[in-house]
Order: structure tokens, then sequence, then C-alpha cells
């Protein structure tokens, strides 16, 4: 008899598989250039997974700890893409950001492969780097893009912030990305906190008989969401082929 695996597995694996690829895909897109296509491709497979995730959370919330945070968070970083559906220029901002899923890749590894020191490593300083040095630099681009123009910065600012190229981020997208900025050192300090409390004895809830068993996987919601995000990732892909941007000159392949 085959062992079935539990839903929150299955989903912790998916999100590795899905995250990796996000990430290889948005390296080699920023490697090519600011006007690769690779960065529309990074868009749409983004948008597809982000809105199957958030769905088959939606539809299995038990096999995560916070569905509603989670569901939050995906819905915010569609707020943020969509002006990169707007802009073509825009797209490898997408890009810029997404490096940030190498760090989620990492976080789910520590938990699932009990915490060894490569994933140590690898979580705390791309932590580090990326969350809390490059995040904050992005965000301000963007809202410099949004509310005045890199050519009022003075000096040192205009060296370490990344010039956005016109037209300007929509105002919604690059507010919600300084929200998005904000948590992570908001998470940081929650992180901190856990640090505390893990250094006291506590009881193992699940040795106590208080732990909730984990649901398990079926098959129906992993094919949900795969299909909803091969679906929305071609269909976006076929209309940034085919839609001009009102400002913007249509693309060719």
């Amino acid at each position: 008899m085959a062992m079935r695996v539990s839903a929150s597995l299955l989903h912790d694996w998916a999100n590795i598989w899905a995250l990796t690829a996000i990430f290889v895909m948005c390296i080699t897109a920023l490697a090519w250039g600011e006007d690769s296509y690779l960065h529309s491709i990074v868009v749409a497979l983004t948008t597809g997974y982000l809105i199957s995730d958030a769905l088959w959370v939606a539809l299995q919330p038990g096999m995560v700890k916070t569905p509603k945070s989670i569901i939050a968070h995906h819905i915010v970083t569609i707020v943020v893409l969509i002006d990169t559906l707007e802009f073509p220029s825009h797209r490898v901002n997408a890009s810029r950001a997404l490096v940030v899923e190498v760090n989620t890749v990492l976080l789910t590894l520590r938990r699932l492969l009990g915490r060894p020191l490569w994933c140590e490593v690898g979580f705390y300083s791309t932590w580090l780097l990326i969350r809390l040095v490059w995040f904050p630099i992005l965000g301000a681009s963007l809202l410099v893009s949004t509310f005045s123009n890199f050519q009022a910065l003075p000096e040192p600012w205009a060296a370490v912030l990344v010039e956005i190229k016109l037209p300007p981020v929509r105002a919604y997208a690059s507010i919600s990305f300084a929200v998005v900025v904000l948590l992570q050192f908001y998470w940081t300090v929650a992180m901190g906190r856990g640090f505390c409390r893990s250094s006291q004895p506590k009881t193992d809830a699940k040795e106590a008989g208080g732990g909730a068993p984990e649901p398990p996987s079926g098959s129906t919601f992993p094919l949900v969401a795969a299909t909803t995000a091969l679906c929305t990732s071609f269909a976006l892909l076929r209309w940034m082929e085919t839609e001009a941007s009102p400002t913007e000159p249509k693309r060719e392949l």
C-alpha cells in the first residue's frame, strides 16, 4: 500500500520547485539585459503561480499555519505586478524583486531538512542581503519613479538607487511594494523574538496530545492549482504579445 503524503508536505515541495524555477528565470533574465523578453515570462509565470497557490490555500487552508496571511501576501504581490503588465519597460522590476524567492526556498528547505548548516547560512545571508538591503533600495527607487525623478536626486542617492525606466511607476504599485519592504523588517523583529522564545523550555504539542493531524494530500486540489497556473501564465503571455501599452509601442518577439 502506497504511503500518502500530507497536504502540507506536498504544498511545500511544490512551492520549492515553482519558486526555484522563478528564481532561476529571474537571474537569467537579468543577465540577458533589461529588455529581455524573459522578464515577460517571469511576470506571467509568477502571476500564474500566485493565483494558483492562493486558490490552493483557500481550498485547503489546513495545510498551512497562516492561510489568510499567505493569501493576503499573494494579493499584494499581484497588485505590484499589475504595473509590469501595463508597462513592458517595468517588467525588469519584477525580476529584480523576485530574486527574493531564493530566500523563500531556503526558508522552506530549512524546515523540511532539519536546519542543516548550509541551509542556515544561505537563509540568513540572503535574508540580510535581499530582504533588508536590496528590497529597501528597490522600494525607494520605485517611490522616486512615482513621486519624483532621478535627475533631481542628489549624487549619493543617485549612486545607490536603481534608475527606473519611464513611464513612472503607478502609485498603487510603488506604495504596495513599500508595504512589502516594511513587512521585511516586521518579520525580522518577529524572527528575533522567536529566537528568544526558543531559548525557553516548552512542551511539544504533539507529545502532549494537543497537535492536530495534518490533512492528507489528495490529487484534486494540486491538479486544480497546477492547471490554473499553466492556463493563467499562458493566457498572460499571449495577452502581452498581442496588447500594446497605451503609452508604449507594441513589442516584437
